[in-house]
């Protein structure tokens, strides 16, 4: 059921894509779709004797109840730095427009958005905080796939448990982050390469379509499919086939805006753009893959500051690794682990770039091991390796409290875990420029700028200004009346140049301050 939840929800993804593109992601037709949607539902209820022999027959395990704490988490108003920098800018843009287009204040101003359409009709009806729910949809389809993968269901069990347990699933499985999409379909995509190949291109193209990471593991399922596949001459064309119909919409959009099919990436062939960024260069890579596990697990400061992984993640890896020995699909896993592992070096050093791997080894590594052990034995295995992810999620409702449940909490809320958004509200009608606060773009509104690549680069912007009057003429042509400058993020020296005559003060506090550009602006 999982898997038919996925490929229904990847159809869903591909088709509001699709609509995007041409213009048409529109209420009314949402609306229409859903109502065809329900006539569909309806149908196949009647097909399967009614509606409770439907719930019944498509009941997910038993043991999903442990997501509970995931659903509550979802409660929280958003404020994860990459899903209020571009991801809920460009939900909006989307719900907006209806179409997807080149959103030039972002970070990334195109990018490829199925994740973000799939949460476009959510955004429209329920707001912001609801789209963190798509994510907690995917997380629960990841493990239910991950249940079914193997045929004894102790491991598979054992393998959820081994991805749950993970404090890393815990947050993005809560935030309008890509990285559960990501998840599922790569996994999704596996889970199909010996049974059902056209589907594995389509899962892992829809991947490809969620964050541009899915192609390393599309060109090894095509090398799996080469090495594996059971009918070459018939598997090959229907992978590759469908895995094209998959990535042809969005990257013929991202074309069609940039040129650049991986905008704003490999700029050597593609040529260079305001938003090119260069890829930071380790030193010594060897060292850095080789303290990668401990990285990601005890000194979360080297790898993005996201929440750990369990110390069964680099277990599970080194099973992998020894099941390679005797078993030639655990030998291909193995090498496409390194390969990736490689890249990752190459890479900035977020730990959140690894999770495609997590139920791929996961999975491995319980169905190497269960065959040892008694059910009693997976059972307590099975309990020790999801208790860091529930523990995490039970720490992180400790020190959040209850859920904002009105305006004036959730105002409260994000007061106190946004330090300039107490700065952003001061704000007025204007545009504003901002300074070290750039992840705060959801919030701001269309009339935001101000990044640290781009056009509305801070180093543009400041580079040249000795005081205030230089700054403001710098800020002037791009019609700026409010300058909001982060204590903890903007240059020292950048925190200077606002003042008097040119700047009005109009609020500060320990998290930001508030200049307003005296006319004319």
């Amino acid at each position: 059921m999982a898997l038919r939840l996925t490929i229904v929800l990847a159809v869903i993804g591909q088709v509001l894509v699709a609509l995007a593109i041409c213009g048409l992601l529109r209420p009314w037709v949402l609306a229409a779709f859903a109502a065809i949607a329900l006539i569909l539902f309806h149908a196949e209820t009647r097909r399967r004797g009614g509606v409770s022999a439907f719930l019944r027959d498509s009941a997910p395990p038993r043991e999903t109840v442990l997501l509970i704490p995931l659903a509550i988490l979802a409660l929280y108003p958003p404020i994860a730095f990459d899903e209020t920098l571009y991801h809920l800018p460009f939900v909006r843009a989307i719900a907006t427009s209806g179409t997807i287009n080149w959103v030039a204040n972002l970070r990334f101003p195109i990018f490829p958005q199925l994740h973000e359409a799939l949460c476009v009709p959510i955004f429209l009806l329920f707001g912001d905080t609801a789209t963190h729910f798509v994510a907690v949809a995917e997380v629960l389809l990841l493990a239910g796939i991950v249940i079914a993968w193997p045929r004894q269901r102790t491991a598979g069990i054992l393998a959820a448990a081994l991805v749950l347990g993970n404090p890393i699933v815990m947050q993005i499985g809560t935030v309008t982050y890509v990285d559960a999409a990501l998840m599922l379909f790569i996994a999704a995509g596996a889970y199909c390469l010996d049974r059902h190949p056209a589907a594995a291109g389509f899962l892992l193209g829809t991947a490809c379509s969620v964050k541009y990471l899915g192609w390393y593991f599309a060109a090894a399922a095509f090398v799996y499919v080469l090495l594996f596949g059971g009918n070459r001459r018939r598997d090959l064309p229907l992978f590759a086939g469908t895995f094209v119909l998959a990535v042809l919409p969005m990257y013929a959009r991202i074309v069609a805006l940039t040129g650049n099919p991986f905008f704003p990436f490999l700029p050597k062939v593609f040529g260079a753009s305001a938003w090119t960024m260069a890829l930071p260069s380790s030193t010594d890579p060897l060292s850095s893959t080789l303290r990668l596990f401990w990285n990601v697990t005890f000194a979360r400061d080297q790898v993005g500051l996201q929440p750990p992984y369990s110390p069964l993640f680099a277990i599970a890896v080194l099973i992998t690794f020894i099941a390679a020995v005797r078993n030639r699909r655990a030998a291909f896993l193995s090498i496409v682990c390194i390969g990736y592992i490689a890249i990752f070096t190459f890479l900035p050093q977020d730990s959140r770039y690894l999770l495609p791997l997590l139920p791929l080894v996961s999975v491995a590594a319980a169905m190497t091991i269960a065959p040892l052990l008694s059910k009693r034995m997976l059972t307590a295995l099975s309990i020790i390796a999801i208790a860091p992810g529930l523990a995490y999620a039970g720490y992180r409702l400790w020190r959040q409290g209850p859920p904002p449940l009105n305006a004036t909490q959730r105002r409260q809320y994000l007061e106190a875990h946004i330090p300039e958004f107490r700065a952003l509200e001061r704000r007025s009608a204007g545009r504003i420029y901002v300074c070290g606060a750039e992840q705060l773009n959801y919030y701001g509104g269309k009339d935001f700028l101000g990044e640290v690549i781009g056009p509305f680069a801070n180093e543009t912007v400041f580079r040249n200004a000795k005081n205030a009057d230089d700054l403001s003429r710098a800020l002037k042509p791009l019609n700026v009346r409010y300058l909001l400058i982060s204590r903890r993020h903007c240059r020292t020296g950048w925190q200077r140049l606002p003042a008097e005559p040119s700047f009005e003060r109009v609020y500060a506090d320990d998290g930001a301050e508030l200049w307003r550009l005296h006319p004319p602006f």
